[in-house]
């Protein structure tokens, strides 16, 4: 994976679970050799694709990095590492002899071009450009080269200019070429002055016949008067359309009203009716209660007789009874069933209060879900509308704006028209109006409003 990535550039970074593997593992896994190599492709990659430069020898190829640090005497060179052949980073091949400019440097090609028409001169050394302002023509360099700046040639200490350039007469001639390039320069700017001046003074009696022309002004004022019956019916028909919005959603909102007053009637019913559903159950369970008490003390009475011998009489022929273990042991159970079913019958009261409390919770529960369902259905409903509503808005402007781009070619053809048949009939120019401006919006719906 990481060889994969080393080897092209859509695979790196190198990745595991879409996840850039960290740096500390890719260096565990590589040995020295191949780190250098993985550290190389990193530096190619990072490098934007225009600002690459390649070895342009065949037999090596190696990316050559950014300099840090440019050359003064070589700027556009760059040197391969591995085997030190120099590059032309501008065209990307071998480096140019000294004193050949790049073929693909289309800014230099500018600048010389600049250069030749200011008569400006190259140093046969470095390449520099050098411009004369004042002093005589032989120039020095500042890399020390000595040159003729009227023919370029090299200069020679004892003969000066090998051509033998006369300086001064070359300099006059410069300045009387410039001198006449500056007076062409201020008569082409006057002739453009003067025809502009003639053009504004054409421009202003064409402006004034055709703020004078009765045909023109009728044709306006009727334009301006079925723009403001347009703008009239647009804004009436605009506060038609937010009225029957305005009349919608207050029948869904009454809808909704209605709907949440009908379901809050319904909640308190059920709960009333819940509640007394929960009292008569109460009220049926205590006199059960009290009927189970009145009968264990009957039973009790009854027991405490036999037990005690009561109503026995001597005279009898019958049998007489005999209390056993068994009898008392029952009357025990009897006394302390008397004795804690109070407790126990208020322990089922609770039950049963606790049981209706909760089934209670639930309902209001259930009925706040309800609510909350209906309350959403209506702000969805209402958020439809509203929806309906823009959408009916941005059909209305896009429709008026339509017709209104359509007036406004008509008017402008009915003037061109016009100002054709003014011009053919009088023989003189007329100016275009300026096209009408729509009033804003709030003025003209405050005109409809009064309406």
């Amino acid at each position: 994976m990481i060889n994969q990535a080393t080897a092209e550039e859509s695979h790196m970074p190198p990745r595991c679970c879409t996840q850039p593997i960290p740096s500390y593992i890719v260096k565990s896994l590589l040995s020295r050799e191949e780190q250098t190599k993985f550290l190389k492709a990193v530096l190619q990659f990072s490098t934007p694709w225009e600002t690459r430069v390649f070895c342009s020898n065949p037999s090596c190829g190696e990316f050559i990095p950014p300099r840090a640090k440019i050359d003064p005497k070589h700027p556009f060179k760059a040197v391969c590492r591995k085997c030190r052949t120099r590059v032309c980073i501008m065209c990307k091949k071998d480096a140019h002899p000294l004193g050949q400019d790049c073929p693909n440097d289309l800014e230099l090609d500018v600048v010389l071009k600049i250069g030749e028409r200011s008569g400006w001169r190259r140093c046969h050394k470095c390449r520099t450009l050098v411009e004369l302002t004042y002093g005589c023509t032989h120039m020095t360099c500042r890399c020390r080269a000595e040159f003729c700046y009227i023919c370029g040639a090299v200069w020679d200490p004892v003969v000066g200019c090998p051509n033998f350039c006369n300086g001064d007469e070359e300099m006059e001639r410069r300045r009387q070429e410039e001198e006449a390039r500056i007076a062409a320069l201020e008569a082409e700017e006057a002739i453009k002055q003067e025809e502009a001046a003639k053009e504004a003074a054409e421009e202003h009696a064409a402006e004034e016949r055709t703020r004078n022309c009765k045909e023109l002004n009728l044709i306006r004022d009727e334009q301006a008067k079925e723009m403001e019956r347009f703008t009239v019916f647009e804004h009436k028909s605009k506060w038609l359309l937010w009225t029957r919005h305005a009349q919608q959603k207050k029948a869904l909102v009454g809808k909704h009203s209605a709907a949440i007053e009908k379901v809050l009637e319904r909640h308190a019913k059920t709960a009333v009716n819940l509640e007394d559903r929960q009292v008569v159950a109460e009220m049926e369970l205590r006199c059960s209660l009290e009927q189970s008490e009145k009968h264990v003390r009957i039973r009790l009475k009854h027991m405490e007789a036999y037990c005690d011998g009561l109503g026995h009489n001597l005279v009898s022929q019958m049998p007489s009874r005999v209390v056993t273990e068994k009898d008392l042991r029952e009357l025990g159970q009897q006394y302390n069933l008397e004795k804690n079913m109070k407790q126990l019958h208020q322990a089922k009261i609770n039950v049963m209060r606790d049981q209706q409390a909760k089934a209670l919770e639930q309902l209001l529960e259930r009925q706040e879900c309800d609510m909350r369902r209906l309350m959403e259905k209506n702000a969805k409903e209402v958020e439809h509308l509203e929806l309906d509503f823009a959408d009916e808005e941005d059909l209305f402007a896009t429709i008026f704006s339509a017709r209104r781009s359509t007036l406004e070619m008509c008017w402008a053809l009915e003037m061109e028209i016009m100002r054709k048949e003014l011009e053919d009939k009088h023989g003189v120019r007329y100016r275009p109006l300026v096209p009408l401006e729509w009033p804003q919006s709030k003025e003209a719906f405050e005109d409809v409003s009064l309406l």
